[in-house]
């Protein structure tokens, strides 16, 4: 299966080269683009729903994280600059 997905995308680079060895004119190449985009947004799955909620309760909880952490970084320069520059 791999090797499948391995030859499928070299095939489809070889294609591109190709394909843009072969046109020259600016929307010519845009449209190459344009061509080569929807053919890569064709192959994106959509989450199921619930992989949606499990990636949406690890975002949350990874901010949470990150939240505490530069809370208790944001008090221990506080609390040090206090006391370096305290009268």
């Amino acid at each position: 299966m791999a090797e499948e997905n391995e030859r499928a995308s070299e095939d489809l680079v070889e294609k591109a080269k190709a394909d843009a060895a072969k046109t020259r004119n600016p929307f010519q190449k845009i449209a190459l683009f344009i061509r080569q985009v929807l053919a890569e947004l064709g192959k994106v799955t959509k989450p199921t729903r619930a992989e949606l909620f499990r990636s949406t309760g690890v975002v949350l909880a990874f901010v949470a994280v990150i939240m505490v952490i530069i809370s208790i970084l944001d008090w221990a320069f506080l609390n040090v600059v206090t006391f370096v520059f305290a009268d």
